[in-house]
């Protein structure tokens, strides 16, 4: 079985669609179910970011590349924030990971770029993937081997969502009873299931043939925004929206303290 950029691309969005539901509708499908659809979630970003790099060495309009992913971040922002709470989106991540592309072809590995590499690295870390997301971009496009970069990004991918999670629970815990949060909220077990996906996808990136296959130059564009209006409203229309939940907690607790 071989793949090409269309078929990897359908993937990933399929799994970017599954995760998204299970993080719309929480609780709305059984602990299996939900299992599954971290796992599928797991797969997108490091598809996505491997053939955003080969994007970047086959474009002919770099700056049109960037500006149209900045345009549908921007439009996804709203279902974003009430599907997922916040409008700081994948669409971010990756036109700033194009950036950064960009820069480091027109300076090299120098002392400047690394320097704006990490200044715009921390200010990754309000977006989707954070921090790691244009790391592993750049590790795409730096290492050589064709078959090594397939294989030891995802592992990088990996090992910095369970560091990230790792962190930011610990810091959370400094201020938060973390066993009373978790029952409290009702939170499942299935997103540590999440990096099983990422895992899976060395063996498709490893089945890519380099070929761009089908054209659908706007499929994700179009997708993406789309996906996240449709189940913004299923949310609210079920009572399980993310956004709106918390508005009506935390006016909940201010009720409480007057």
């Amino acid at each position: 079985m071989i793949l090409t950029a269309f078929w990897l691309k359908i993937i990933a969005v399929t799994g970017m669609i599954l995760q998204h539901m299970a993080l719309a509708l929480p609780g709305a499908f059984p602990l299996g179910v939900e299992i599954f659809l971290q796992i599928s979630g797991g797969l997108t970003f490091p598809i996505l970011a491997f053939l955003l790099v080969d994007g970047f060495r086959a474009t002919s309009n770099l700056s049109k590349y960037m500006t149209r992913l900045a345009v549908f971040g921007v439009i996804s922002f709203v279902p974003h924030l009430f599907v997922l709470g916040t409008g700081l989106n994948i669409m971010f991540t990756m036109a700033l990971s194009l950036y950064l592309l960009k820069l480091r072809r027109e300076r090299g590995n120098s002392a400047s770029f690394w320097a704006i590499f990490v200044v715009l690295i921390l200010a990754c870390a309000f977006l989707d993937w954070g921090i790691i997301g244009p790391i592993g971009v750049i590790l795409y496009d730096m290492i050589k081997n064709e078959k090594a970069r397939r294989i030891v990004v995802p592992l990088f991918f990996i090992a910095g969502v369970l560091l990230q999670g790792l962190l930011v629970t610990s810091l959370m815990s400094l201020f938060i009873d973390m066993e009373y949060l978790m029952a409290e909220m009702d939170m499942s077990i299935a997103p540590a299931f999440f990096p099983v996906g990422t895992l899976l996808a060395i063996p498709l990136l490893l089945l890519y043939n380099g070929e761009r296959g089908r054209p659908a130059k706007w499929f994700f564009y179009v997708i993406y925004p789309l996906h996240l209006a449709v189940l913004a409203i299923v949310s609210i229309a079920m009572g399980k929206n993310v956004l709106i939940n918390m508005i009506r907690n935390i006016f909940y607790e201010i009720g409480n303290l007057l």
